[in-house]
């Protein structure tokens, strides 16, 4: 049975088009999952469902009634709940009060026993494991996740909407997630999950539909379609799923890491004793889930991290000399000749300043560098020139936020 019909959906940002007449069914009882490269539309069309954003045009029916969503509350009142890939909740909260905040009349008659037994009733019935009374702030990544489930399905959600749900998630905590989507699926929802991982698509969607720059360019049922066809609807074109790795010519060591500790500003540790060295000619992974210490890892290397000790040495490729990183700021790296380039995981927050184009981006790592004391903008706008056209940046023009 159809549950949510979305026809000719579009929206645009500015000269950006991000959903382009968009048609699309989600059905009860099924797991749909919805794929695309970063950037083809995917989260912006759900968000238009869970009333974070309204369609500029096209229409919305909901079990066959035409609807307008003009917020999360419209969306919650037609049962479709939004788990989003950044968690809303708030830290010094239960878990229990996390999932009835913002109920209309929950604090009036607040009986969190009631709550309680509630919550357990949902987690019974789909094989949740939640604590209601356990404070947000002492839980894993995994068991908020959990929380923001649970919290659609208290307010009587039966579409569920999952932004990259796994994430942040250990191969372990996905295989239990996957096992609790299939449960509610049995159970008549009708689940979309947002991704762009293929395995997880062959692993526990019914059907697929791909989106690619905004438009909607495939639809399949997961049984009659494979990992290389997928890939070549993601991307338009045939693409080799078999990577060549030929073995690094001539490595040297370039950065040497020993036994790097680093601690947060609550003094939990971090890293412990870290150690390991990368090699010139070499791309060298480190693996783990969210909050392992990756992020404190390349900020301390970066020099944007305190440390409480170790040591972190740089090679120079053309004298062989040992330069000491721990303990410079990024100006003090630069100075001493080490182009260290760090991007963030959090491109937004740390890496870029969104109210500013492209070409100001770019200024902000050479405003320095020019010898008078107005700057310089025409090399960073064909620096900004260079790597819209090589690295086909989707971006109306230069002067775009």
């Amino acid at each position: 049975k159809v549950a949510v019909c979305m026809r000719d959906i579009t929206k645009t940002f500015g000269p950006v088009v991000a959903n382009d007449r968009i048609a699309l069914d989600i059905n009860r009882g099924e797991i749909l999952a919805l794929l695309g490269e970063n950037g083809s539309g995917k989260t912006t069309l759900m968000n238009m469902l869970s009333g974070i954003y309204y369609p500029d045009a096209g229409q919305i029916f909901v079990d066959g009634c035409e609807v307008s969503i003009r917020s999360p509350k419209d969306a919650y009142d037609l049962g479709i709940g939004m788990i989003h890939q950044h968690f809303k909740l708030v830290d010094v909260f239960t878990a229990a009060e996390n999932i009835i905040l913002g109920i209309k009349d929950a604090g009036r008659s607040l009986d969190l026993k009631t709550v309680g037994e509630k919550i357990r009733a949902i987690c019974d019935m789909y094989g949740f494991e939640v604590d209601p009374n356990q404070k947000v702030y002492d839980m894993s990544v995994s068991q908020k996740q959990t929380v923001e489930i649970v919290k659609v399905l208290y307010r009587g959600a039966d579409i569920l909407i999952l932004d990259e749900p796994t994430a942040v998630l250990t191969p372990q905590e996905t295989e239990k997630l996957f096992a609790i989507l299939r449960n509610m699926r049995d159970d008549g929802k009708a689940i979309v999950i947002i991704t762009h991982k293929l395995h997880e698509v062959e692993e526990i969607s019914d059907r697929v539909v791909v989106l690619r720059r905004g438009q909607c360019v495939g639809e399949k049922m997961t049984k009659d379609t494979n990992a290389a066809e997928m890939t070549n609807m993601m991307v338009g074109r045939q693409v080799s799923l078999n990577i060549d790795r030929p073995e690094p010519v001539d490595p040297k060591p370039r950065l040497i890491v020993e036994g790097l500790t680093v601690k947060d500003a609550d003094g939990v540790v971090k890293l412990s004793d870290v150690s390991f060295t990368a090699f010139s000619g070499e791309i060298l992974g480190i693996a783990g889930i969210s909050g392992c210490g990756q992020k404190e890892l390349l900020e301390a290397i970066a020099g944007l991290q305190d440390f409480e000790s170790g040591s972190i040495r740089y090679i120079d490729p053309d004298t062989g000399k040992e330069i000491e990183l721990i303990g410079k700021d990024p100006r003090e790296i630069f100075d001493m000749g080490v182009t260290l380039a760090f991007v963030p995981e959090d491109r937004l927050g740390m890496g870029l300043v969104g109210s500013m184009d492209l070409t100001d981006n770019m200024m902000l790592r050479s405003f320095r560098s020019g010898k008078s004391i107005f700057t310089d903008r025409k090399k960073p706008r064909q620096l900004a020139e260079r790597v819209v056209r090589e690295l086909a940046v989707d971006t109306p023009g230069l002067s775009t936020p």
